[in-house]
């Protein structure tokens, strides 16, 4: 046993291969290990599956990062007295009105 763990006790228990395969499978649909996922019931924790899946969380980070860097570049031209069109600010209006349909819809389901 490691010494840096904080949990240093341990607690084994037998389940029939179907008892597993249920935990496996319930595990999985919350995206947690079966003993991660264990513990967390053994806690009482209410275990629930996450309500939008990591590619579309990553889809929507990504589209983000680039808003991000585009407001960044408007915001650096501002600040040298560089007019911005208008037509480039409601461009990013509509990406940011897009995103957020796309994270709405991801909730939905």
């Amino acid at each position: 046993m490691r010494a840096n763990r904080k949990e240093n006790r341990q607690i084994n228990f037998r389940v029939s291969e179907d008892e597993y395969q249920r935990l496996e499978q319930m595990a999985t649909d919350v995206g947690l290990s079966v003993p991660t996922f264990c513990k967390k019931k053994a806690h009482g924790a209410k275990v629930r599956a996450p309500k939008i899946d990591r590619e579309g969380a990553m889809e929507i980070a990504r589209q983000l990062r680039a808003m991000g860097n585009n407001l960044n570049q408007l915001t650096k031209r501002a600040n040298e007295g560089v007019a911005i069109p208008t037509g480039e600010l409601r461009g990013i209006q509509k990406e940011l009105q897009v995103i957020w349909q796309q994270f709405s819809e991801a909730l939905q389901k």
